[in-house]
This record gives structure tokens, sequence and C-alpha cells, in this order.
């Protein structure tokens, strides 16, 4: 199962689905969104993500915390709509 952390323009990182709505500095087992494959998630991020200019980057995380795979946000320092091919990270 995977799941998605949102990184803003700012530089704080917000998981997809947790009940606080502060950013987070270490992503904590059981909280957070699942998704039950890589397509789901990166159907879930252009489809909700796509007028949130706040959020510049995405990055895929397994159960461990680990990046799977990463996405940016196309146009001058990522503010355009739709996000650009993402980068899979090999572990």
């Amino acid at each position: 199962m995977l799941r998605i952390l949102a990184v803003s323009v700012r530089g704080h990182r917000y998981l997809e689905g947790n009940p606080s709505v502060h950013p987070i500095s270490e992503v904590s087992a059981g909280t957070g969104t699942l998704f039950p494959s890589l397509t789901a998630a990166q159907h879930h991020v252009q489809r909700e993500y796509r007028t949130l200019s706040v959020f510049w980057r995405v990055e895929i995380i397994d159960e461990r915390g680990q990046i799977v795979s990463r996405g940016t946000r196309d146009g001058l320092n990522g503010t355009g709509n739709r996000w650009g091919v993402a980068d899979h990270v090999k572990p």
C-alpha cells in the first residue's frame, strides 16, 4: 500500500489523509490515505492536486516511508496546473 506526501512551496511536508492539518517531520505508520497501486496514487494526484498550486512536488511513499515515486508540477517555479512525469526512485 502506498501513501502520498505533498511538499509545499515553503518546504513543509503534508501527508494525504493525515488527521492533523499541520506539517509533519516524519511519517508515522498507520496514518494517511492508503492507495493500492502506484497508478491509483498518480491518478489521485492528477485529479485532486490539479488546482492546489501551493504544492509543487508530491512523493509517493511505501509502508516504510521510503519514496517510490515523485512528481513535480510543471511551469515556472512549479506553479503550473499539470504534473510532470514522475521520477521512479530505485531502492
